[in-house]
């Protein structure tokens, strides 16, 4: 068992890596893994969620001091100002429900909706970092629940087409 779980691989690492992306994060890494690499769709979920709920967890540890840092810089404070109000305008979803809004802000996979703006959101709503992680977790799950399906989906379509 342990063998297995220290025998991680380069394709494994670079699955991991691209679930962070921001923007992207596993909207990429799993179609990408799973249509064009054609990587096992069980390892691909596995080392996309992964990486998704790692990043997701650790910016949400590391917003309020990188916040407080960025925002007394001169160079920084506009820009870290432009995405804190983009951030509210798209949290007043999130912060009727809280805990369910951040789970399904993180879980529906559309733009702009994934774990680096949930962590930055339930920072800025001041939700819990123990809420904050257990909804990260499960967001990323449904978000990559739907991503791999709608990818297995279109790698069945795409057997068709080729054959």
């Amino acid at each position: 068992m342990l063998d297995t779980i220290l025998n991680i691989n380069i394709e494994s690492l670079k699955i991991f890596l691209y679930s962070m992306f921001p923007i992207t994060e596993l909207r990429l890494s799993i179609p990408y893994f799973i249509l064009i690499e054609e990587i096992y769709w069980e390892k691909v979920f596995l080392f996309s969620v992964l990486g998704n709920i790692f990043i997701g967890i650790s910016v949400r540890y590391i917003i309020s001091p990188l916040m407080f840092f960025l925002r007394k810089n001169k160079y920084f404070s506009k820009p870290i100002d432009y995405i804190i109000n983009r951030t509210y305008s798209s949290s007043n979803k999130i912060n009727k429900y809280k805990s369910i809004g951040l789970i399904l802000f993180i879980g529906i996979p559309l733009p702009f909706t994934g774990v680096w703006t949930g962590s930055l959101a339930a920072y800025l709503l001041s939700i819990s970092r123990t809420r904050s992680v257990i909804g990260i977790i499960l967001g990323v799950l449904i978000s990559g629940i739907i991503v791999t399906l709608i990818s297995l989906t279109g790698f069945t379509i795409k057997d068709i087409l080729v054959s």
